[in-house]
């Protein structure tokens, strides 16, 4: 019986090397491919944020929550125990924390000053000031909400009481709100506006003393977003699927393209639009620019 011919050893070994290296692409493939998503969606390679980020995590590896200044050059984060604020300086991005536990919301107001409502051991809430040498308490709220506007803050009572305080803690306007679910606060690019979404409604008042802006809206609002020129604003609305820009002050309205928008919040006059990623901040697509 004759025996099978022989492979030749250099045949051999072109097909190991040959294997090899197939091998060695499909894993380089695999990892490059795998790794786009990771470092498009990392906080810490974000474009307004990156450096903000990396050191906000590095304060506080596990958060709870964030909150952007109105010219987008300081962040905070909060966890269970601590608060930590890390802003941009002409050439190195400072960092400071703090001990304050139970924090729930936080806010920065129109000049730069943290707040935050701290309500540990599920107890009283307190809105405290937060500065370079501690936190000073302003009173017991029962905040839901906070957002920065440019003469102070407005706080959203859980009551559904809206308060306007300016940036030394001082109240300057009460507006009451219907029982409604759900509530957010959204501010103006420019800061003097505030509007109030919930169960379908929109609410617009003035931010320093928050007298009512009159506003006919055509729909049950199901998202809103301000717009970075004057006093407009981006709604979908539930029900019919369609999309309008509203003047506010004006009354105007103009239909906008119907497409899929993420959840996001305008910084401020020169901000960009803010989504949260990994409890931190990045930056958003505009709501009426080109889907990414």
């Amino acid at each position: 019986m004759s025996r099978p011919p022989r492979r030749p050893a250099w045949q051999r070994t072109t097909l190991l090397v040959s294997l090899a290296l197939t091998a060695m692409l499909g894993a380089t493939l695999y990892f490059a491919t795998s790794s786009l998503p990771f470092l498009a969606s990392s906080p810490t390679s974000d474009p307004v944020f990156g450096s903000l980020n990396a050191c906000l995590h590095h304060a506080v590896p596990s958060r709870t929550g964030f909150t952007v200044s109105r010219d987008a050059r300081q962040a905070a984060v909060w966890s269970t125990n601590t608060v930590a604020r890390c802003a941009l300086g002409t050439d190195e991005t400072r960092e400071k924390t703090w001990g304050i536990p139970g924090v729930t919301v936080g806010a920065f107001d129109g000049a730069g000053g943290l707040w935050v409502v701290s309500q540990p051991g599920g107890l009283t809430s307190t809105l405290l000031a937060v500065t370079d040498q501690g936190a000073t308490p302003h009173g017991e709220t029962g905040a839901q909400g906070l957002a920065g506007t440019a003469t102070g803050l407005v706080v959203l009572e859980q009551d559904g009481r809206l308060v306007a305080l300016s940036s030394s803690g001082e109240g300057t306007g009460v507006a009451e709100l219907p029982p409604s679910r759900g509530l957010r606060l959204a501010v103006s690019a420019d800061g003097t506006r505030v509007a109030v979404t919930g169960d379908g409604a929109l609410r617009v008042y003035e931010a320093a003393r928050l007298t009512p802006v009159r506003l006919e809206v055509p729909c049950d609002v199901a998202s809103f977003w301000w717009l970075r020129e004057g006093h407009r604003a981006l709604i979908e609305c539930g029900a019919d699927g369609f999309a309008l820009v509203l003047d506010v002050d004006r009354g105007g309205q103009d239909a906008a393209t119907p497409r899929v928008r993420s959840p996001s919040t305008l910084a401020g006059p020169d901000g960009p639009f803010v989504e949260p990623c990994d409890v931190l901040p990045c930056t958003a697509t505009d709501p009426l620019g080109p889907p990414r």
